[in-house]
């Protein structure tokens, strides 16, 4: 019995590994880039008076809260649930999602029991029910980063316009949250509450690179304190950043067209042995019980597994490009 389980739930993760890998956008930042980007936040955030002034960006949202709420929110072990939910811009307290896969957990162990039998959908929904939140809410933040990077270019477009007209930074941020909608609009409008609140400059644009970690992000940020730092013509470099933006989302469009085709061959690839296993299955009932019980077929299928979880973030790693 525990054999199986073991089994059924290997199966269930190297299933959500492929679907993982095989789902994710092909272009955008690498693992080495985002490392840099978080080791650079944090280099930032290290400094005493920015991240007083970074707390302060949560202040509105924790007022909302109840004591206990606030108190709840405050622990260190959610800090990186409380920052996938803000870069995925929700506006559920962390613990209600820790409660919510609790809850996955918990009807997949005592409700699903009552309709069947099953040990492959008992345990496959006590998984997917404790997951599924995370999942939610990394695909609610991969839909958000990747809305604002595609709205940027004419974010930016905007706000060269306006400091071209003659207008302030904060005013010219305040015209691209008025006129832009979706998380452009809210992160630029963000950044200007909390300049005309009194914050820094520097520490506004960390607050905004911390919910939006994005590469784009930070050479806009940079650009805007330099400029402030050494002078210059900010219009003129938040022009040339919008173009290179336009060019790089112009080329992440082509190489989505060049491997569509490969995309779905490894989709293909990851799940033909699933497939045939399921219709060997189903025409033979039993054919693949000698495989799943004795301790040799147990042994090759986690190897098999291993190898097929192993071969799914490879396929992952080649049709991903840094760009």
């Amino acid at each position: 019995m525990t054999e199986r389980v073991l089994l059924v739930l290997a199966i269930f993760f190297l299933v959500l590994i492929i679907a993982q890998a095989l789902t994710a956008p092909i272009t955008g930042a690498s693992a080495q880039s985002r490392r840099r980007l978080r080791e650079r936040i944090a280099q930032l955030s290290s400094q005493t008076v920015v991240t007083e002034q970074i707390s302060l960006a949560r202040h509105n949202y924790l007022q909302g809260l109840s004591p206990l709420e606030r108190w709840l929110e405050s622990w260190p072990v959610l800090a990186p649930l409380v920052s996938l939910i803000e870069q995925a811009g929700i506006t559920i307290p962390a613990y209600r999602i820790v409660l919510i896969g609790i809850g996955g957990i918990l009807t997949g162990l005592l409700l699903v029991p009552l309709f069947s039998t099953n040990e492959i959908l008992i345990v496959g929904a006590t998984v997917l029910g404790g997951l599924s939140p995370w999942i939610w809410l990394k695909r609610k933040r991969t839909e958000r980063l990747t809305q604002f990077e595609e709205s940027l270019p004419d974010g930016l477009s905007m706000l060269a316009r306006t400091l071209r007209a003659g207008l302030p930074l904060s005013q010219a941020l305040q015209t691209v949250s008025q006129e832009m909608r979706g998380p452009v609009a809210k992160e630029f409008g963000t950044v200007f509450s909390e300049l005309n609140y009194g914050g820094d400059l520097r520490s506004a644009f960390l607050s905004m690179l911390e919910r939006i970690p994005s590469l784009a992000v930070m050479a806009m940020a940079t650009a805007i304190m330099i400029q402030r730092e050494t002078g210059g013509n900010l219009a003129e470099s938040i022009t040339r950043l919008e173009r290179l933006q336009r060019e790089r989302f112009r080329f992440q469009r082509h190489l989505r067209t060049l491997t569509a085709s490969n995309r779905t061959t490894a989709w293909i690839v990851g799940l033909i042995p699933f497939m045939l296993a399921g219709v060997l299955e189903l025409l033979s009932h039993g054919y693949l019980r000698t495989l799943t019980d004795h301790p040799i077929g147990q042994t090759l299928l986690y190897v098999a597994l291993g190898l097929q979880a192993l071969g799914a973030l490879w396929i992952r790693r080649l049709i991903r490009l840094d760009v």
